[in-house]
């Protein structure tokens, strides 16, 4: 049962175990609403005994009060355990599914996002998980308990009579056959719904990332209107998706009244046969009236288990997506070497057979035209991706053996496009080292050449930037970015167009700063502008995904090859 629910419904070992717990509860539950019953059988007993037999009363008063205290207590503590099972054990599990997407999506590759939009994954995360709660609190635990329970309480009215309890159960069958039957055409409608659900989301999350440029160019109108259509179009899956309940459910209700009926003339006819007494008949007519409830109770569940195995089935895709994996590493040397290295983006191939080496205490260069490859070579140095063949290495160790964030350990970087948080100046850049004191966040900041922007500010380092910077210009930004990977002092610098957003008097003071940081290192730049370069111990040039030609700058000038064209029109 543990391996089927971890499979079924991606629970793990201790979430199925509190499952399991929860369905026990959930079936004692619906039996203890049976234990009236036996307040009425006693009573049915008691009034035949006394009106019709003329018997003497065989309970007193007394003991049918503390008949009813005793059924109350047990019921309500089954009711607390089952609650507790239920919903307060399981919504650990969701929080530990939140956890366990997260460190997944942790360790995948970056080829598995540039496929997935970032408001389908948030919509794993947060709507799906959200939707597996309901499930996994309500109706999981509940269907289960409602068939474990509807299974007792037939093999003890087949132990009371055989032929009442066939005439009670019999549509239940025939209505689990059915929503069986229909099981995959609810799945296809809430599969259709689910997706139209997440055009909506990554339409607003689209607006929303560019509502400056659609303002702008007064686009409001048409972005509003493609808006309004898509979710006219999630409208009417959701209610296509949401009919067949209405009719499903409510016809099978009706046609598991039949059994009641079914029951009662069943029980008419062996109690006029002598078959069946006064007060058994009484108490198989109460019978067929509560035993429904828990019937009721699991097609509904039925639905709910199938609307939630469209989150599953996206929840196991990303599960099985492939991972980064490796192991942890002391690396002790930092030269990076690139052997035959061949990569491309689905189709589309980046990189055709590079080697070089970046050698420990160098600048290394890559330039060349855009989309050459360059880019794509700091993602592989750091195992954003693996190679399609050849291999990378970082002090002769392989790093497609290297567990990713150990690997990252050893890598500070700055790329072009700038990821701020919405906190202070002082905490974004301590994310470069969480230890770090403030007197350290601030001579990196000096050293990027942000301090006296920072110092002019009425917070200073404790003015908050807004999300992902919002407050500052890109030039700011990329200053706090690059204090950030100062302040890490790692061994390998990777900066791709670092300097883009600098003007050329703060690029020329951080050149200075830089050259003071980068002894024994690894460094490896990306520049479209040359001149930012021109110092570079090594320059690997590359065009169409292929290495060119390397050297220093004047080497490269006299070959006249493509690195002198380039030098030569920008110049100009």
């Amino acid at each position: 049962m543990t391996n089927y629910l971890m499979n079924k419904y991606q629970l793990s070992k201790d979430g199925a175990s509190r499952m399991i717990r929860g369905i026990i509860f959930s079936a004692l539950n619906n039996i203890a609403q049976m234990f009236s019953l036996i307040v009425v059988v006693l009573f049915v007993n008691q009034v035949i005994d006394t009106f019709i037999l003329k018997k003497e009363n065989s309970y007193s008063n007394l003991e049918y009060i503390a008949l009813i205290v005793g059924i109350s207590v047990i019921v309500v503590l089954i009711h607390r355990f089952q609650y507790d099972s239920v919903f307060t054990k399981i919504y650990t599990e969701t929080a530990n599914t939140r956890i366990k997407l997260a460190e997944t999506l942790r360790k995948l590759p970056l080829s598995f996002f540039s496929k997935r939009d970032l408001s389908d994954l948030t919509a794993t995360i947060l709507g799906d998980v959200a939707t597996l709660e309901h499930g996994y609190s309500h109706a999981v635990p509940e269907f289960y308990g409602a068939i474990a329970s509807i299974s007792v309480i037939t093999v003890m009215l087949a132990i009371f009579n055989p032929l009442c309890a066939i005439a009670l159960i019999w549509p239940f069958p025939i209505a689990l056959i059915f929503v069986a039957l229909l099981r995959k055409r609810k799945y296809r409608l809430e599969k259709e719904h689910h997706s139209s659900k997440i055009e909506v989301a990554v339409k607003i999350q689209e607006i929303l990332d560019n509502i400056m440029a659609i303002r702008s160019y007064s686009a409001e109108e048409r972005i509003y209107s493609e808006l309004d259509e898509i979710i006219s179009h999630e409208e009417k899956a959701h209610i296509k998706a949401e009919k067949p309940n209405a009719y499903i459910i409510g016809s099978l209700t009706s046609l598991m009244r039949l059994g009641s009926i079914t029951s009662i003339l069943v029980g008419m006819s062996l109690y006029l046969e002598g078959d069946l007494n006064l007060a058994d008949y009484i108490i198989l007519i109460v019978a067929s009236i509560v035993i429904y409830l828990p019937m009721d109770a699991c097609l509904a569940f039925i639905m709910e288990l199938i609307y939630i195995d469209v989150p599953i089935s996206r929840m196991r895709e990303l599960y099985s997506s492939k991972v980064l994996e490796g192991e942890e590493k002391d690396i002790d040397s930092f030269d990076i070497e690139f052997k035959n290295v061949s990569f491309g983006y689905e189709d589309e191939k980046v990189l055709k057979d590079v080697s070089f080496t970046a050698k420990q205490g160098e600048v290394t260069a890559l330039v060349g035209p855009s989309g050459c490859g360059k880019s794509t070579i700091t993602k592989l140095m750091l195992r954003f991706w693996d190679p399609d063949s050849g291999t990378v290495t970082l002090g002769k160790n392989d790093i497609s053996l290297i567990d990713p964030e150990s690997l990252l350990k050893n890598y500070s970087m700055v790329f072009q496009d700038v990821l701020l948080f919405n906190n202070t100046i002082m905490e974004n850049i301590r994310i470069g080292r969480q230890t770090a004191t403030d007197e350290e966040v601030i001579e990196a900041a000096k050293v990027a050449q942000i301090h006296d922007f920072v110092k002019s500010l009425p917070e200073g380092y404790n003015t908050v930037i807004g999300e992902n910077g919002a407050l500052l210009s890109g030039g700011e930004r990329q200053r706090i970015s690059i204090a950030r990977a100062m302040l890490k002092d790692a061994p390998v610098i990777l900066l791709d167009e670092s300097t883009a957003s600098i003007d050329a008097e703060s690029e020329s003071q951080f050149q200075q700063a830089l050259s003071k940081l980068i002894k024994d290192k690894t460094v490896v730049v990306i520049a479209h502008r040359l001149r930012t370069v021109e110092k570079a111990d090594k320059i690997v040039v590359l065009d169409s995904g292929r290495l060119m030609e390397e050297g220093s700058c004047e080497e490269l000038i006299a070959k006249k090859g493509l690195f002198y064209h380039m030098w030569d029109i920008q110049k100009k």
